[in-house]
């Protein structure tokens, strides 16, 4: 056989193993899968500024590309990014407070992942606002209690608790209630009660100290 005819078959075989290969290799490119999301799957409380970021088991070949598709709803204007094995979306504006969202991607008509999450329910607007508001409630409440405990200044020491009673007050009797929490003997009631005034004494309350009792009920 002429040298010459040879090497040209042998170039030829190269060149034909060379494209098998390929394609072959082509071929046995494996499924792209879902790894991970941030957020994660029915996250809450998402930032509406955020991106959303979906990992995928391999990199992204060039012939993915037109393969892949991104659909988001409710709709919105986003920059759709593959770098390496991610899918990065990047909203153009700011995401709907208080809203759920589903991302759907799918390779070659066949969905491959489906997500959902819930945006944050407020801007930081509203919240500023709303911190405002809270902290002029806070400061009234504030006013309030320290005039409450200037005019009821024992108000803090109460319950009174005692293996044999329990003192409270009663705003809408404006007395302090004595509730026994054992059966006693009426001599030893009398003994009791005195002690409880004297208890009352110790948190700053002066005679004649307004009261009633409530017996002990099993």
């Amino acid at each position: 056989m002429n040298k010459r005819i040879l090497i040209t078959i042998i170039i030829i075989i190269s060149i034909v193993a060379s494209v098998w290969l390929f394609l072959v290799n082509k071929q046995k490119l494996p499924s792209l899968v879902f790894i991970s999301s941030v957020p994660e799957n029915n996250a809450v409380f998402v930032d509406i500024k955020g991106e959303i970021v979906i990992s995928l088991n391999r990199n992204i070949a060039q012939e993915d590309g037109d393969a892949l598709k991104v659909k988001i709803l409710p709709d919105e204007k986003v920059k759709i990014a593959y770098q390496g094995n991610k899918i990065r979306i990047s909203p153009e504006t700011e995401l709907k407070t208080n809203t759920k969202y589903e991302i759907f991607i799918y390779h070659k008509e066949k969905e491959i992942y489906k997500m959902s999450f819930t945006t944050f329910p407020f801007t930081e607007q509203q919240i500023v606002e709303e911190g405002s508001k809270q902290t002029e409630a806070d400061l009234a409440f504030d006013e309030k209690y320290k005039s409450f405990l200037t005019n009821y200044p024992w108000y803090q020491s109460l319950p009174i608790e005692k293996n044999e009673y329990r003192i409270v007050y009663d705003f809408e009797k404006n007395s302090f209630r004595i509730r026994f929490k054992l059966f006693v003997q009426e001599g030893q009631k009398v003994l009791l009660i005195q002690k409880a005034i004297e208890d009352l004494k110790s948190i700053g309350l002066r005679e004649p100290i307004e009261y009633y009792i409530i017996d002990y009920q099993p």
